[in-house]
């Protein structure tokens, strides 16, 4: 899964220190399970009797727990003590699920939250290529999302199957010389997730 991490250290109470998740925007492939890891540190004096990740909300209510709504259910789990360290694992990413996430403290039976802890971002994947493919000279496809995937591989495909032999960089395919012979149906994926791939685009074997 994608994982990405983060803290924040804020002032509390006493002038004691507190470290809580900060806003960070996370870009999750659809269909794909992101990992989110969420570290808390606080001053002994209190008593956190749980910690959970959960959706905004009003203040004074009794905290919501992201297991427990609406569309979410057996797609979340929390990872860790769930006192001081707990990781939130979204699995089967929808574009519905693109929101802002709080992390929450129940701290001697009063509920904290932080807001945003994230941000998350949901893309799929498009093949683009060049508007204008000329033959003998450099043609470069892009496996394009709407948000950086952090941490991602991408493989390419032509009629179906895996591409070898061909240059790639990132989230490009490099098609040097460009020739008639490229023609084909060409599809990209990011590994680990070789089940979700882009829709293929046709390049014609005609070029100028």
């Amino acid at each position: 899964s994608l994982i990405t991490s983060f803290l924040c250290h804020v002032s509390g109470a006493l002038q004691n220190s507190w470290n809580v998740p900060i806003l960070q925007k996370v870009c999750a492939l659809e269909g794909s399970t992101v990992t989110v890891n969420g570290t808390s540190k606080y001053p002994t004096v209190f008593k956190v009797v749980k910690a959970l990740w959960g959706l905004p909300q009003n203040k004074g209510k009794k905290l919501n727990d992201l297991r427990n709504e609406p569309g979410y259910s057996g797609r979340v789990e929390y990872l860790g003590d769930e006192v001081s360290y707990i990781s939130l694992r979204l699995s089967d990413v929808q574009k519905s699920d693109e929101n802002m996430y709080c992390f929450k403290l129940i701290i001697d039976d009063s509920p904290y939250q932080y807001c945003p802890g994230f941000t998350l971002n949901v893309t799929d994947l498009q093949v683009i290529v060049p508007a204008e493919l000329r033959e003998g000279e450099l043609a470069v496809l892009t496996c394009e999302t709407n948000c950086f995937l952090s941490g991602a591989t991408y493989v390419w495909y032509k009629n179906g199957h895996i591409l070898t032999g061909k240059i790639t960089k990132y989230n490009n395919l490099y098609l040097e010389p460009f020739s008639s012979e490229d023609a084909g149906r060409f599809s990209c994926a990011v590994k680990g997730y070789e089940h979700l791939p882009s829709p293929a685009q046709y390049i014609s074997e005609r070029c100028k």
